[in-house]
């Protein structure tokens, strides 16, 4: 049979166990909400630390870095530099964890409307969110179409292809929540590792068998147009300092406040899942992106020679014209893999912030009306398929600008809501109005900077959007009073928690668990 048919069935058997295994726990998390978008708060250190990371990466991990680095050079790694806030994840996250136990936060517009007591900052939050999800987890999905025609020499169509990624990530998610999406990222971040290794491996046995990586380091030395590759210390094939800082701001926020991140800093089982977290989560990083960079810098070059035109393609091309069908076609797992894995978690996010802090919230909780937890599931699956619908069209119509501009857009938007945490979390000073301005002040820099105007000086928007937003944070919040019953809610009585020391540990565990229990009681009588 046609290795390429072969291919095409597997992807479909793929694509079938994926929604097998979503609808598993379909019984299981329809009559609460704590189970569909949390996992009912009990995730276990490997497996949190499994969707964390393949979350992160995304199908740009696998798909784009080496194609960035092959066009722009080494130095375009300096984004991997953000990978340190994965220390962040943990500093950030722990605090979060004991507030979400306490107070049964999923989102992050849950906090940040708490933690500022307004409904209007927790709503400018959510638009953000949701608007900026979607372009993002439309791109999760083209690198998936393009590579499937590459992979299949065309007998794959791209709109069948994006079209059949989309409706399995969707059913994957409307069958299980976070029960499934978390289980199967754990595949999934194995599925991604395993295959970057063997592809390395397998590439470098294969065309430098004499010398192995030095031997290809060896043939771009001695190629003029490829020794760049190598010797370009930063993005855009120069070194300044300003490209870089921005570079590495990117992949910051991307580990710390992008939506589906922020909110597995709720559902870890206990906290002694951060101490695992710190160590783990940073080695992960470095990793995988260590194999990313061997692709990109070292074999790609080497094997496809310089001025290779179609740069997107590169790992799609190396998988398939310089490997065994049986490589080609765990390389597109992979690619399936870290696009599945964001995808399904950016919708997932989507799906909790537009039901519950958006419809549930401002319809039911406002008016002090009651609502049932499985309606609230419902509604949520409901908004899925309406999520689903809208990507399936934005991927299928594929507009130039969204393509161009979705990474662009994503994180220096998303970045917006980082002052506003962190000051939430750490600062007794930072107020109602100052998270206002900082926020809206952010978002009009992004805007100009990104749509109309060059940001000068070598930044790039998100930097000079982040520098404007903790100006002006800082700046209003010391001119403006926090309510003190706010300030003793969310850090004074965190700090105490923290700082209880390791023989209270047991006293605290008892008392967030009685928290906890006492408000799932509480939502599932709602």
């Amino acid at each position: 049979m046609n290795a390429n048919v072969l291919i095409i069935i597997g992807i479909l058997i793929y694509g079938t166990i994926l929604v097998y295994h979503g609808f598993r726990s379909f019984k299981a998390t329809s009559k609460s909400s704590e189970a569909f978008f949390t996992a009912d708060r009990g995730i276990n250190p490997f497996v949190l630390l499994a969707t964390t990371a393949i979350s992160v990466f995304s199908a740009l991990a696998f798909y784009g870095v080496p194609a960035a680095i092959y066009r722009e050079g080494i130095g375009y790694l300096s984004n991997t530099g953000g990978m340190i806030a994965g220390l962040l994840f943990v500093v950030i996250g722990y605090r979060l964890w004991i507030l979400g136990k306490e107070y049964g936060f999923v989102t992050p517009v849950d906090f940040l409307r708490s933690r500022y007591n307004s409904n209007g900052y927790g709503l400018l939050v959510a638009a953000i969110l949701v608007l900026f999800i979607v372009p993002y987890v439309a791109m999760q999905l083209i690198a998936i179409g393009d590579a499937a025609v590459v992979t299949t020499n065309g007998m794959l169509p791209y709109i069948l292809a994006v079209g059949f990624a989309t409706i399995v990530v969707s059913l994957h998610i409307i069958g299980g929540g976070l029960k499934s999406v978390a289980w199967m990222d754990a595949f999934h971040f194995m599925l991604g590792t395993g295959t970057l290794i063997v592809l390395v491996v397998y590439l470098t046995i294969t065309y430098f068998p004499n010398g192995g990586l030095a031997q290809a380091v060896s043939t771009i030395l001695n190629d003029p147009k490829l020794t760049p590759i190598l010797s370009h210390p930063g993005p855009n094939g120069t070194f300044n300092w300003q490209g870089t800082l921005s570079n590495v701001l990117t992949g910051a926020v991307a580990t710390v406040v992008w939506p589906h991140i922020f909110m597995r800093m709720y559902v870890a089982a206990n906290k002694d899942t951060f101490r695992t977290m710190s160590w783990s989560l940073p080695v992960a990083y470095v990793f995988v992106y260590f194999l990313i960079a061997i692709l990109g810098a070292i074999l790609a070059p080497a094997i496809l020679g310089p001025d290779f035109a179609d740069t997107d393609s590169i790992i799609s091309v190396l998988s398939t014209e310089y490997a065994p069908p049986i490589i080609s076609f765990i390389s597109l797992l992979c690619l399936f893999a870290f696009g599945v894995s964001t995808a399904d978690s950016l919708l997932l996010s989507a799906s909790a912030i537009g039901s519950r802090d958006i419809y549930v919230h401002h319809a039911y909780e406002l008016k002090g009306k009651n609502i049932e937890p499985k309606k609230v599931v419902y509604f949520g699956r409901v908004l899925l398929v309406i999520l689903m619908i809208l990507t399936l069209v934005v991927v299928a119509l594929r507009p130039a600008y969204i393509v161009d501009y979705a990474y662009a857009l994503s994180s220096p938007f998303f970045a917006q809501i980082l002052p506003a945490t962190i000051g939430g979390l750490f600062w007794k000073r930072g107020t109602k109005e100052g998270a206002f301005a900082g926020t809206v002040l952010g978002l009009i820099v992004t805007t100009v900077f990104t749509f109309f105007v060059a940001p000068p000086f070598g930044f790039s928007a998100l930097a000079w959007a982040l520098l404007v937003n903790t100006v002006a944070y800082i700046g209003v919040s010391l001119v403006t009073k926090a309510p003190e019953e706010l300030i003793n809610k969310y850090i004074v009585r965190v700090d105490s928690i923290i700082n209880a020391g390791s023989e209270m540990n047991s006293a605290v565990d008892s008392s967030l668990s009685a928290l906890n229990n006492k408000k799932h009681s509480c939502n599932e009588e709602i």
